[in-house]
């Protein structure tokens, strides 16, 4: 009998947990907040506002898009960088053109790189790029723009998808300005190990979802890269990369997000999913 009661509780305790994972924590989406500290920022880039979109998996499921399209209408930002994968399966693309046309208004103006969603097998890239242009969201293919803000110029340079083999940084940094300070938008911080040196003060990035699963002792399972760089989750120095990733002549900063939406399995547990506000300061 004792048996029968403690397979019973077991059910019931799984049960719980995965209605936790699956219903629970993805719709607890959390706004990080932070400032970053830059000895060689621009004088008039000093409190300059960055939002940081990543990893949305939009799909016919609506899953968690309800409450993310509410926590990024709840923030003001100067500039919103989105981080690839944007989308989840063949019917990704037209699930996201719904809900980017009631939120777009709210992620202006935008920035854009694609991830390795956007590049698989029965999914037009092509479309998933005119869509997102169509709508006012500039997307970056291995190639460097300035924009001027309010508060001043700055360079971004956009890496295509490094997971997927669709990277290219010398054509990225073809035209790029030496002298002026970077933002490196790439979503995967694999993408760091292409740079060689290349300007780099801010890398923003994601992919990882912050392990997603992420158990008590143990940690996250899996950072769901090829070239394992140990950048999981949140901001690294360029001590921080030197040691985790060894790349000695890497970016002065990266910020690697948790993530938006959920891949595979539509799980998530210790990792709530994330929307990174970021703060420029001249320090």
């Amino acid at each position: 009998m004792v048996w029968y009661v403690a397979i019973a509780l077991a059910i019931v305790g799984v049960g719980r947990l995965l209605r936790h994972m699956r219903k629970v924590e993805p719709e607890r989406v959390e706004i990080t907040r932070r400032e970053l500290q830059y000895d060689n920022l621009p004088e008039g880039l000093d409190g300059l506002e960055l939002c940081h979109v990543s990893d949305l998996h939009i799909t016919t499921d609506p899953r968690n898009s309800a409450v993310v399209a509410e926590a990024i209408r709840s923030v003001r930002a100067d500039l919103y960088l989105i981080t690839g994968d944007l989308i989840h399966g063949p019917r990704g693309a037209a699930a996201l053109e719904t809900w980017l046309r009631d939120l777009t208004d709210s992620m202006r103006p935008a920035y854009a790189v694609l991830g390795n969603a956007e590049h698989k097998l029965r999914i037009n890239t092509g479309a998933v790029v005119d869509l997102l242009r169509g709508l006012g969201i500039a997307v970056l293919n291995n190639e460097a723009t300035v924009v001027r803000t309010a508060r001043g110029a700055i360079q971004i340079v956009g890496l295509d998808d490094p997971h997927s083999g669709h990277s290219n940084p010398p054509l990225a940094y073809s035209n790029a300005d030496p002298d002026m300070w970077t933002l490196v938008l790439v979503h995967s911080p694999e993408g760091i190990l292409g740079l060689e040196g290349r300007r780099a003060d801010l890398v923003l990035s994601g992919h990882t979802h912050g392990g997603q699963i992420v158990l008590p002792g143990i940690g996250w399972l899996s950072d769901n890269t090829h070239h394992s760089v140990g950048l999981i989750s949140g901001w690294y120095d360029q001590d921080d990369i030197r040691e985790k990733a060894g790349v000695v002549r890497g970016p002065r900063g990266l910020y690697v997000s948790r993530g938006l939406g959920t891949s595979g399995w539509p799980l998530r547990l210790r990792c709530r999913p994330e929307l990174a506000l970021l703060t420029l300061r001249r320090s």
